[in-house]
């Protein structure tokens, strides 16, 4: 294998070139060791255990978590919402045959956001702080959908703060806390909770727009396992480990069965929170962000035994916006690529 720390300056060095400003924390792991490093285009780089938002990569820990309860036998892949939420609030019987592996592969049908998103006064720099557990709970009462399901992939913002807040009512605990107890604990991640503590708060990275302007943070009061959960790179590279095989059996299984291809998506497949492709031939289990001020980047490949982090504080430019591109997930999926067995 190359040396890690400069495949890592390597593959990120364009995206430094086109955001300067931008904080850039990254980490590899390879058979089990750890590379991290700190990388900025243009003044100090950030401390390598800088405290990022995950944005839409906190749907993968949701899919997680949803693995854990079933593995643990506290529901199947193929258990309905009616049996998850009360039936004062989810009224509508074709609504309550959605299962969570519909939720966590977006073949719902549920909308991207929620219709009654404007219900409420909304503050554009944070467009999901005002939508509290009231407005969800309306949204549950009025929702009729049109067809049953399953329907064809769409991506739903929506559909994992449902499933999120389904697993929680499962779990008997709130969403962060049913995360830290059934995950993060027994994986050492220390460092990733859906609030910031005043521990982390001074290693807290404010989130920018891609030129550089401070974004206020983003909130998630009613659907937190769409976007609420905060991390290291450190924590990342532990998650990943535990992806690849290492840690306690129970959770590994688990694990796996969130890798498994279970719907079509264009030229990829989805699992229960990632996203499946080939490379060169081989599986590569990945997941990107761009959200509220951050952009981000969380892979492995299998037959590598390898996993890759990329965690910036800045968001994406309207010209990467307008061509569809996530500005890490090149550079992501680059790194995957270079560490996989050559023939």
């Amino acid at each position: 294998m190359p040396n890690p720390s400069e495949i890592l300056h390597a593959e990120t060095r364009r995206y430094l070139r086109g955001y300067r400003s931008a904080s850039l924390c990254a980490g590899i792991t390879w058979q089990g060791a750890h590379h991290e490093v700190a990388l900025r285009g243009k003044g100090t780089p950030p401390p390598t255990d800088a405290v990022f938002s995950l944005g839409a990569i906190t749907e993968v820990f949701t899919a997680a978590l949803l693995a854990v309860l079933v593995e643990g036998q506290r529901l199947r892949l193929d258990t309905p919402l009616s049996e998850l939420i009360p039936r004062a609030l989810l009224v509508d019987d074709v609504a309550g045959r959605i299962t969570v592996e519909q939720l966590a592969t977006h073949t719902s049908g549920l909308p991207h956001l929620p219709p009654n998103l404007h219900a409420a006064p909304q503050d554009p720099e944070d467009p999901f702080g005002h939508y509290s557990a009231g407005l969800f709970g309306e949204f549950l009462r009025s929702y009729h959908p049109e067809r049953p399901p399953p329907r064809p992939h769409a991506e739903s913002f929506l559909g994992v703060g449902v499933l999120g807040h389904a697993l929680s009512r499962r779990a008997g605990l709130n969403y962060g806390h049913a995360l830290r107890d059934l995950l993060f604990k027994p994986l050492g991640m220390v460092d990733t909770m859906a609030r910031v503590t005043d521990e982390q708060a001074p290693r807290l990275r404010p989130g920018h727009t891609a030129r550089g302007k401070p974004v206020p943070p983003w909130t998630f009061p009613a659907l937190p396992g769409a976007g609420a959960l905060h991390s290291t790179v450190g924590d990342q590279l532990r998650f990943l480990d535990a992806n690849l095989g290492r840690g306690e059996p129970a959770l590994v299984r688990a694990l796996r069965l969130t890798h498994a291809p279970r719907v079509e998506a264009g030229s990829v497949r989805m699992g229960l929170g990632w996203t499946l492709s080939q490379v060169r031939g081989h599986d590569v289990v990945w997941r990107s962000s761009v959200m509220g001020g951050f952009v981000g980047f969380l892979g492995f490949a299998p037959d590598a035994d390898a996993g890759v982090v990329l965690l910036s504080d800045h968001g994406w430019s309207l010209f990467a916006g307008l061509r569809g591109r996530v500005p890490l997930e090149a550079p992501g999926l680059a790194l995957l690529s270079r560490l996989l067995p050559r023939p």
